[in-house]
């Protein structure tokens, strides 16, 4: 069995890197970048759900002063 394929690899900006071969620290930031890439997701989807909310409230405000 061929070990390359069963090997973690990252991509960044185009280039491919073996994720054993990183630092720790390289390690690391990855991991915080998973990380804020994630809270980035969470935080769209609440300010979706706001703004869903807002536009829900505003309609029947309207309704309400017709």
């Amino acid at each position: 069995m061929d070990e390359t394929n069963n090997k973690q690899k990252v991509n960044i900006d185009g280039t491919e890197y073996d994720l054993e071969q990183l630092s720790d620290k390289a390690k690391n930031m990855i991991g915080f970048l998973q990380r804020v890439d994630k809270e980035m997701l969470e935080m769209r989807f609440q300010m979706d759900k706001a703004a869903l909310a807002r536009k829900q409230t505003i309609a029947e405000l309207k309704d309400e002063l017709e």
